[in-house]
């Protein structure tokens, strides 16, 4: 099992300091690497703590991860299609990059992507904003999705509420060939398993520059949420950059 590495001091403090004034946090990233993964855990970490709701540590840890991960990998995709040439449009040729992607999958070669995404300025943002009623996480990605990817993602969404839990997906001959869209059946079953309404999971893009998956945690009983609002376009104290 790889071992997380330790969080730097002077990044500790900062989130640290961000939690205790209930100031939204940012973090960018360019691949999900262990670094990425020890400043998320830890966030979430704090963050519950603070509030006392150590039960939902698990199920957020987990939903911000695979969100984050999918947004890393739809950059990957997206630089790994121009290079190859192929028409994400075109049916036969999606198949043929996907298969490609998932042939090429290591650990290496996200590091390798990792470096390129950054060298083309696409990036993952992952935004905490929190109080003692509410948890929202937004995961954005500076790439938009097309029609018939915005189409796959809907059929997930209507796939994971059909059932209760991740085991009887697989054993009802779920689909997994897609990561990205096992992970939007994860974190749905997640916000169900928690009574949480898992319409409070949307995923949208501008199908020109950005995509964005927002997932609100309600931590009070009274807390009524509020699909509506946005955080991503507010300023944040930026805390953590791999």
């Amino acid at each position: 099992m790889r071992e997380t590495p330790p969080i730097d001091p002077k990044l500790k403090a900062a989130i640290d300091a961000a939690i205790a004034n209930e100031h939204l946090v940012r973090i960018r990233a360019y691949a999900v690497i262990s670094a990425t993964e020890a400043g998320l855990s830890y966030i979430v970490e704090q963050v519950l703590n603070k509030y006392g709701r150590h039960d939902m540590i698990g199920p957020v840890y987990t939903s911000v991860k695979e969100l984050s991960l999918n947004g890393a990998k739809a950059n990957f995709k997206r630089i790994l299609f121009e290079d190859e040439k192929i028409d994400g449009e075109n049916e036969a040729e999606y198949d043929r990059g996907m298969d490609l992607f998932k042939e090429q999958l290591n650990e290496q070669w996200v590091l390798e992507y990792g470096k390129k995404s950054k060298e083309r300025r696409l990036y993952v943002d992952i935004f905490f904003d929190f109080n003692r009623d509410r948890l929202i996480i937004e995961v954005l990605n500076n790439r938009p999705i097309s029609p018939k990817e915005d189409k796959r993602i809907r059929e997930k969404f209507h796939t994971a509420m059909r059932y209760d839990d991740i085991a009887q997906f697989y054993m009802e001959g779920g689909d997994s060939s897609e990561g990205a869209g096992m992970g939007i059946v994860l974190v749905t079953m997640m916000l169900k398993a928690q009574d949480i309404d898992p319409h409070l999971f949307t995923i949208r893009s501008d199908y020109r520059e950005k995509t964005l998956a927002r997932v609100e945690f309600p931590l009070s009983s009274d807390y009524q949420p509020n699909r509506q609002r946005f955080i991503t376009e507010s300023n944040a104290e930026l805390v953590l950059s791999v």
